[in-house]
């Protein structure tokens, strides 16, 4: 049980990195800096997460729910991250 865990914690960090990327490959970090930072941080924390799952550390339940919220989070605002701005 404790593997599956590990597996479905890194697989769900690769998800976090991926969605924090692409929301900052999409903003401006003058527009919005708070939540540019915040977005850094997200994607450097779960992509220590990933590293220490790799290690072997254990898992913790919580993170793990943290990680599923941020791609729940991701997938529910996909259309405000992906929109493209006016030209106009």
């Amino acid at each position: 049980m404790h593997t599956i865990l590990q597996v479905a914690d890194a697989f769900l960090c690769v998800l976090v990195v991926i969605a924090a990327a692409e929301y900052l490959r999409r903003v401006r970090p003058m527009d919005e800096p708070v939540l540019s930072a915040s977005f850094y941080l997200v994607a450097i924390a779960a992509f220590g997460s990933f590293i220490f799952n790799i290690k072997g550390h254990p898992v913790n339940p919580f993170t793990m729910t943290m990680h599923v919220a941020v791609v729940l989070y991701a997938i529910a605002r996909r259309g405000h991250i992906c929109k493209v701005p006016d030209q106009g």
